[in-house]
């Protein structure tokens, strides 16, 4: 009897261990999207770096005018009240071609923490053309004749940014937005071997900004970006004025200048294969210069007032790591 009653034990115990085993819940097995993310972890963090290169064309538009307000005022004035004045008008008709480049780093994008967002931003654009130029006066015009001129955009800027991932599945879908401050340069020059009528001007100027991207998909998200410059004052510019030549972007005008800016900018990018992708976008920037005090030209006795306009596509390839 007793040892019919240990086996008979031991059946029981044996029963109930091997229906433990079978309620017992079992683990899942992992999803596709999640094995994805187990054998790259950072594929759903944002990019630490971003490049940009690509082509550039800049149209330019530019107009002075002495004792008023706006170029459209002046242009109002009956015929007999604007002789003998110095005006400047200069509007390209075909775009200054170059190139341009961009880098956006973010060494902190895979921290978990909100420092993620810290980084920098690099720009470099030159853009050249000839342009065919003459001067118009009260007693006649000079020969047209072709002048070589070049325009030159760069600047650093300390960048932070909230990334947000809108992507559904295993394919993250990046965007953010952000605010910008730094500085800012812009140089439109003519070759100095000729006295150009061409309005050269450097300016070089701290700037704010703001700046957002929204993925649509993979291949498709739209970019906007906005900034506005602080005392972007002709005359200015990184190198020193060794000639002194930039003096007279403001004496021609006026003793003193007083200047605003800002720029606009609208495209869209996307991922195409692997890190490359594309970026296309339009960027409009103007500029408005009021002078005070008498100028060497004619008629700029009482300063005036200048406006200079910017209206560039930018196009090319990017890289994300």
């Amino acid at each position: 009897m007793k040892a019919s009653g240990r086996w008979m034990c031991l059946a029981v115990l044996t029963s109930t261990v091997a229906l433990a085993q079978e309620e017992a819940p079992r683990p899942e097995e992992p999803t596709p999207a999640a094995a994805s993310r187990e054998e790259a972890p950072g594929a759903r963090l944002p990019p630490r770096l971003r490049v940009f290169l690509g082509a550039a064309g800049t149209w330019r538009g530019y107009c002075a005018r002495p004792g008023v307000s706006s170029c459209a005022v002046y242009d109002a004035r009956p015929p007999e009240q604007r002789i003998g004045d110095d005006t400047v008008d200069f509007n390209s008709t075909v775009p200054y071609v170059g190139i341009s480049a961009e880098a956006e780093v973010f060494p902190l994008a895979h921290w978990p923490s909100l420092l993620r967002g810290v980084g920098l931003t690099l720009a470099y654009q030159r853009s050249f053309a000839k342009t065919v130029v003459q001067v118009s006066t009260p007693v006649g015009s000079t020969p047209e004749r072709e002048v070589f001129a070049t325009d030159t955009v760069y600047g650093a800027m300390l960048a932070y940014r909230y990334f947000f991932d809108l992507g559904t599945t295993g394919t993250p879908l990046w965007g953010y937005g952000g605010i910008r401050l730094g500085a800012l340069a812009r140089e439109f020059d003519a070759e100095e071997s000729v006295e150009s009528p061409l309005p050269v001007v450097h300016r070089f100027y701290p700037a704010v900004g703001v700046d957002v991207s929204v993925p649509l998909m993979r291949a498709v998200r739209i970019q906007g970006a906005g900034q506005l410059f602080l005392r972007p004052d002709p005359g200015q510019a990184l190198r020193e004025d060794e000639d002194g030549s930039r003096l007279a972007e403001v004496r021609d005008y006026g003793e003193s200048v007083s200047s605003i800016g800002w720029a606009a900018e609208l495209g869209v990018a996307g991922d195409l294969w692997g890190p490359l992708g594309y970026s296309a976008r339009f960027r409009l920037e103007h500029y408005v210069d009021r002078f005070s005090g008498a100028g060497t030209r004619r008629g700029w006795a009482e300063g005036g007032l200048a406006q200079d306009t910017y209206s560039s596509i930018l196009a090319g390839v990017t890289a994300s790591w």
